[in-house]
This record gives C-alpha cells, sequence and structure tokens, in this order.
C-alpha cells in the first residue's frame, strides 16, 4: 500500500534520520537550507554484505541499531524490501540506500516503479552501478542509453524521495566517479546525482589528487562510502586494519565541504557480523574526533 507523504512530513523524516535528503529536496524546490550541525555531519551507515553472519533481517537492523549506525544500504531485492522497511521503521534507522546493477542494453526492471513507491517519502537512494555488454568502462559512447534509464528512474522517485545516485564500480561502464558527474550534468535534475566509493577509487588507476577529484563532484555527491584496505591488494577490511590513509582521505572529504552520508563497504570481509562491525565503529568514532574535533 503506498502512502502519500507531504513535503513537511518528508523533511522531518530526512532530519530525523540524520541525513543530507532535506536538502536534496530544498534544491528541487530551490530553497536554501542551513549546513547541520557538526554532530549531525556524516552519519555512518552499513552496507548489508557486512551483515552475511545474521541470518534474519529485523536481528540484521537490531545490530545496527546497538551498534550506533544510522541505517543501512541493502541490495534492491524487490520481495525482501517490504521486510526490511517493516524493521527499519520499528527500529528507528534509515534505509540509506539500495543497490542495483543494470545493463544499458536491457529494459528497466519491472519492479522498479513497485519498489521505488514503497520507498516515497524517505531519506534513500536508488543506486545504480551501471553495466553494458557492448561499452568499455567510462565510454560516453554509452550516454544516451544510460541517460534514459536515469530519467525514467527520476520520474519514478519524483520530488518526495528516493533519490538515484550512479555508484562507481571498478570495470563496470560508469566505473569512475567522473563518469557520475558527467550523467548527471546532462540530467540536469536535482534528485540525480553519484556517490564516491573510496575503494573503487583505489581499484581504478588515478591522474588527480583526491581531494582536487572531490572538490569537483562535490555539487553532485549523495555519498561517500570507505573500508580499509591494503593498497598494494584488492583486499577490503574493516576500518581498524589496512593501510588506507582514512584520516587524510576524510580530512579531504571535509575540505570538499560534504556533509552528507559516509557508508561502511564490507564486502568480502570474513569475520562475524558483530566483531568487525562494532570494530569499524570504534574506528570510525575516532576519526570523526581526529577529523571534526567531536
Amino acid at each position: 500500500m503506498r502512502i502519500s507523504v507531504t513535503r513537511r512530513r518528508f523533511i522531518q523524516r530526512a532530519a530525523i534520520a540524520g541525513t543530507s535528503a532535506a536538502l536534496w529536496f530544498a534544491a528541487a524546490r530551490r530553497a536554501t537550507a542551513k549546513q547541520p550541525s557538526s554532530k549531525a555531519v556524516w552519519p555512518f551507515y552499513a552496507f548489508d554484505n557486512g551483515l552475511a553472519s545474521v541470518p534474519k533481517i529485523e536481528d540484521k537492523v537490531k545490530l545496527l541499531k546497538d551498534l550506533g549506525y544510522a541505517g543501512v544500504e541493502a541490495h534492491l531485492t524487490h520481495a525482501l524490501l517490504p521486510e526490511w522497511l517493516e524493521a527499519l521503521t520499528k527500529h528507528g534507522l534509515a534505509l540509506n540506500a539500495v543497490y542495483a546493477v543494470p545493463f544499458l542494453e536491457e529494459p528497466m526492471d519491472p519492479k522498479w516503479p513497485e519498489s521505488i513507491g514503497r520507498m516515497k517519502g524517505r531519506p534513500t537512494r536508488v543506486e545504480l552501478a551501471i553495466r553494458s555488454k557492448t561499452h568499455k568502462p567510462s565510454d560516453p559512447a554509452g550516454d544516451a542509453s544510460a541517460l534514459d534509464l536515469l530519467r525514467r528512474a527520476s520520474d519514478l522517485c519524483a520530488d518526495t524521495g528516493p533519490v538515484v545516485s550512479v555508484y562507481p564500480h571498478a570495470n563496470f561502464w560508469t566505473e569512475r566517479v567522473e563518469d557520475g558527474v558527467r550523467l548527471a550534468k546532462a540530467v540536469g535534475r536535482p534528485n540525480v546525482g553519484t556517490n564516491f566509493n573510496l575503494v573503487h577509487w583505489q581499484w581504478v588507476k588515478q591522474t588527480r589528487p583526491v581531494g582536487e577529484v572531490l572538490k569537483e563532484v562535490r555539487p553532485h555527491l549523495f555519498s561517500v562510502t570507505i573500508n580499509n584496505g591494503d593498497r598494494d591488494k584488492r583486499t577490503i577490511y574493516p576500518l581498524d586494519k589496512g593501510d588506507y590513509d582514512l584520516v587524510g582521505f576524510m580530512r579531504a572529504v571535509k575540505d570538499a565541504g560534504y556533509t552528507g552520508q559516509v557508508g561502511l563497504q564490507c564486502y568480502s570481509i570474513k569475520d562475524p557480523s558483530e566483531e568487525h562491525l562494532a570494530r569499524s565503529m570504534k574506528r570510525w568514532r575516532e576519526i570523526r574526533r581526529e577529523v571534526l574535533g567531536v
């Protein structure tokens, strides 16, 4: 059942969830928004791939709440979405994002309208890591098909939330954050933007400093995701293990003026969820204190 949500109610929900979705809505209305307080900067959520050792969705959500996470990013599994929404609402957490991996050459998933309708009024992103069967990564020859997909998703989301975000993923067609910015600019709608994924930044050869890129993409940036790892290998670790300079990276994020959501990538981490998520939260709080002084 679809529930009608007023503009005021949507912004209230966004504020309660501690996200920047209210700012996106205000942009759609060409309004101005105040900078969030230091305590509201960088609400920290976890990817559902970090919850593999917890079988039930409600137990996954409760664990995140108990550890202090703001919410979750879940793979867009249409049959499970109602259960996620029910558990998150019960425990007062946000559905920060749903993740999908469409192909340029295939029609839009016919179940998207129903699922996006279920997320109406929520400060959620529909994240699209776009693949291609014919185009190489970052090849603008695929832009026309991608723009059609993004516009149709944007239309489904309208101006009440969720929003649409391009997800850069190594070896996918949208491989770089610059791909997301190029597409967001071409769409020209405030509910279409992009993510910055630290691990995929590390895995793709770069030619510019990260701080320079963050400042450039900031006007279109809906989320920053982090993890730790080994710079010489394709590894993903909890925040307390590895050799990434996370403090330096988050300082660059701060310098770019980004205050929105920050997500924890957990793909391929083998430790029990309760253990690695607790360690990452402990380290995240240390990073926040070191960078923000709070």
